[in-house]
């Protein structure tokens, strides 16, 4: 009887459990479930969020590229505008530099102008003395020339007769008188050089024939041209082993 009773109080005291403990798993369900569903909720506020953030960032990054595109163009422009202000001061300064010797010039012929004004002169007067200036100069050119001539012939003259009334043999030629052998004859002992009257060259007057500095020879001119004459190796004057060639220089001798 009491072994009874303390089942049924047993079998009572488990259910009772039972039903303790399934009350608190419903209210951890429902918990789990509330906390779920809030989850669930959160999770689509949070990728309607993702959405949206994207969609600005690929608005962004579209503004972005215009506004790059836009500063590239800017930059570009900017470039240009420096380059044509470049320019334009260096034309400015370039016309500046014109004006600066345009208002020169002026001042100039201003200047030139009131001279010539003092000396009362008319410009056909002006043309006038020019003409006759450039004619005096051709003209004192001639007679210079001429002299040249004459004082050249009178020296030949002289040499000639001193050669004849004073039996002089050597006729000095100008200390700065030098040229080249053009041309040599070997078997007849005369060159060709390349000076001649032009150069104050005279007959019988004697040259040094040298070479690098050393002496070849001494020649005596028998007969001048304009631009050339003919002069004989002096016997006695070949230095020994040497032998004249084309392109030996040859110097006025001083003794």
């Amino acid at each position: 009887m009491y072994l009874r009773i303390a089942l049924v109080i047993a079998l009572v005291a488990g259910l009772a459990s039972v039903g303790v403990n399934y009350t608190q798993v419903k209210e951890k369900i429902e918990t789990l479930q509330s906390d779920l569903s809030s989850t669930k909720d959160t999770l689509s506020t949070t990728q309607r969020d993702l959405s949206s953030t994207k969609n600005t960032l690929r608005d962004t990054q579209d503004n972005l590229k215009e506004t790059t595109a836009s500063l590239v163009d800017t930059r570009a422009q900017l470039d240009e505008t420096a380059n044509r202000l470049s320019e334009s001061e260096k034309l400015a300064q370039q016309k500046m530099a014109d004006l600066e010797r345009t208002e020169k010039s002026l001042t100039d012929a201003n200047s030139k102008l009131s001279r010539w004004n003092a000396l009362a002169l008319e410009p056909e007067g002006v043309r006038q003395m020019q003409a006759d200036l450039r004619d005096a100069v051709v003209n004192n050119t001639a007679l210079l020339d001429e002299n040249n001539l004459l004082n050249r012939k009178i020296v030949r003259i002289q040499n000639d007769l001193d050669r004849y009334t004073k039996g002089v043999q050597m006729v000095m030629l100008p200390e700065e008188l030098k040229g080249k052998v053009t041309a040599v004859d070997p078997k007849w002992d005369f060159v060709v050089l390349d000076i001649g009257s032009e150069s104050d060259v005279q007959e019988q007057g004697e040259l040094l024939v040298s070479r690098e500095g050393r002496l070849i020879a001494r020649v005596r001119v028998n007969s001048v041209e304009t631009n050339y004459s003919i002069a004989s190796v002096i016997p006695g004057w070949l230095t020994d082993g040497e032998m004249i060639v084309e392109g030996d220089t040859v110097m006025a001798a001083k003794f």
